[in-house]
């Protein structure tokens, strides 16, 4: 790839500084945050594996060459577009990045895994297993767990867990700190993530380990390493203790039949909103998360709950120099100056809190609903997401007696929002997700396009009505844990139209997502 188009590519990701102002706080608390970042840094690096073959020796190749290629393959995670259909743009190798990325071998597809499977039953637990590496040596398959293939850095990260429990007066977080310290080594990671949801009267936090499954595009089994290290923001997430209450009556409140719903959503629920000291490995490769709802433990979930975090900085930059000029561009003349900040942090809550609600296995089976649609889940599970968590928006309009107003604030907040986000690209999980649902929403015509100005607006009337269509279609897709079904609804309103590829391109001037470049003011 030419050099000019990489520096065009570069204008999509516009540079923000984060950096918080940490001076007041105690010295060991300082030397806390010290060390959970350092263990991120470390955290990083394993992802840098983890993110395809080459990304490491591309990275090595271009490392004295300081300018737009090394900018861009550092945002990347590798050389490999991650906004453009993940096609190679700096090195020699595949043109496009292989699906499986770092966690099998190069040439390697779904058919031969499944076909070893066949041939190899008493291997499944271990091939299947989150935290292994599948790789092939003399034609023979072999896996390995994470804590042996990174064993050198996952000592350091232990090491540096293991510090910052001995620095911390607060007993809950030295016990997780020393859970997590020893997961990584282990890679099992339920006490660990018990011992998270145990927290309290903690300032600090962090997220640490292999979490997410987006990079496997194979089959979404293998998770990626990440790290956050948090500054709560107490009383701001004090403000959210009414959304808790409500958990349970969310689940009872799904437009499906009460076979499919879940007794209790757990009552260990915990919202928070945070503010981000530190992004690694999977949180700060290509686009930026903004929120999070975790562990993703069916197990712990269905005991515990699930924590809820907010990334106020974050999500706070993405709205001021993303969402508000798609608006601008986007949303009807009459209508745009509706977009709201505060309904913006709301939809990421109740996007986060459905995580949670609807089914976590396949009914009248023991198999998880992440399981049985392998690589369509992520899409599938994100749609549900957001369309729950709009879905939910009349429900917490009667809660708080918000006028009709704030309503259609909501409403065409989250329109910019599909837009922000299909700009992610329809490889991405969530680009795609946020595809399906302006396809769904504009065939029922309750995102209208004016086709002389090009710009959307909405019939707040009939919105609900459609979304809750919507709503029981993936609840049931889950439910059933049908493989085929998820990837024909995929299919069907997968497909960029025409217009939507005009809108997007109106929107060349507004960057895509945050090059975030993070710094401790101790």
């Amino acid at each position: 790839m030419d050099i000019n188009t990489i520096r065009a590519r570069l204008k999509a990701y516009i540079k923000v500084d984060i950096s918080l102002d940490l001076k007041s706080f105690p010295d060991n608390q300082k030397q806390i945050i010290e060390n959970l970042v350092a263990a991120g840094k470390v955290a990083d690096e394993i992802f840098w594996r983890q993110s395809s073959h080459d990304a490491l020796i591309v990275r090595e190749q271009y490392k004295d060459l300081a300018g737009p290629v090394m900018d861009y393959i550092e945002i990347n995670y590798g050389p490999y577009d991650r906004l453009h259909g993940y096609k190679r743009f700096a090195g020699e190798g595949p043109d496009i990045k292989p699906s499986g990325a770092g966690f099998y071998p190069e040439e390697f597809s779904r058919e031969e895994f499944l076909q070893y499977l066949e041939g190899h039953p008493d291997k499944r637990e271990l091939f299947e297993n989150p935290y292994t590496v599948i790789s092939r040596a003399s034609n023979v398959l072999k896996a390995q767990f994470y804590h042996q293939i990174y064993k050198s850095e996952i000592l350091q990260i232990s090491t540096h867990l293991e510090e910052a429990a001995v620095l911390t007066k607060n007993a809950s977080l030295k016990s997780y700190l020393l859970e997590r310290a020893q997961a990584v080594q282990t890679d099992q990671y339920y006490q660990s993530d018990l011992a998270w949801m145990n927290l309290k009267d903690n300032r600090i936090d962090t997220v640490i380990g292999p979490i997410e499954n987006y990079e496997d595009r194979l089959f979404n089994y293998k998770t990626a390493y990440e790290a956050a290290v948090m500054i709560k923001d107490i009383p701001a997430s004090e403000e959210l203790a009414v959304y808790k209450k409500h958990l349970n009556n969310l689940e009872q409140n799904l437009p499906v039949d009460n076979s499919y719903k879940k007794e209790t959503v757990g009552s260990g629920n915990i919202l928070e909103i945070v503010n981000i000291a530190y992004f690694g490995g999977d949180y700060q490769a290509g686009v930026k998360t903004i929120a999070a709802s975790l562990p993703n433990d069916e197990k712990v979930i269905s005991e515990k709950g699930a924590k809820k975090q907010l990334y106020k900085n974050i999500m706070e930059a993405k709205f001021n120099k993303i969402l508000l000029p798609i608006a601008g561009i986007l949303i009807d003349e009459k209508q745009k100056f509706l977009l709201s900040k505060e309904r913006f942090i709301s939809q990421v809550l109740l996007h986060e809190i459905s995580h949670t609600i609807g089914p976590n296995y396949v009914i009248s089976k023991s198999e998880t609903v992440r399981k049985a649609l392998q690589e369509k889940y992520s899409v599938i599970e994100e749609c549900k997401a957001d369309i729950l968590g709009i879905y939910a928006v009349p429900y917490f309009g009667n809660v708080f007696s918000l006028a009709k107003e704030k309503i259609v604030e909501h409403y065409l907040t989250y329109v910019a929002g599909l837009f922000r986000s299909i700009r992610f690209g329809v490889e991405e999980a969530h680009g795609l997700a946020n595809l399906i649902q302006l396809n769904f929403l504009t065939k029922w015509k309750v995102i209208i396009r004016d086709k002389h100005t090009g710009r959307y607006s909405i019939d707040i009337d009939s919105f609900h009505g459609v979304v809750t269509k919507l709503a029981e279609k993936l609840l049931i897709i889950e439910a059933h844990g049908e493989y085929e079904e998820a990837a024909k609804f995929i299919d069907e309103y997968g497909l960029l139209a025409a217009e939507t590829i005009d809108a997007i391109e109106k929107l060349n001037i507004v960057p895509v997502d945050l090059d975030l470049f993070f710094y401790l003011d101790l």
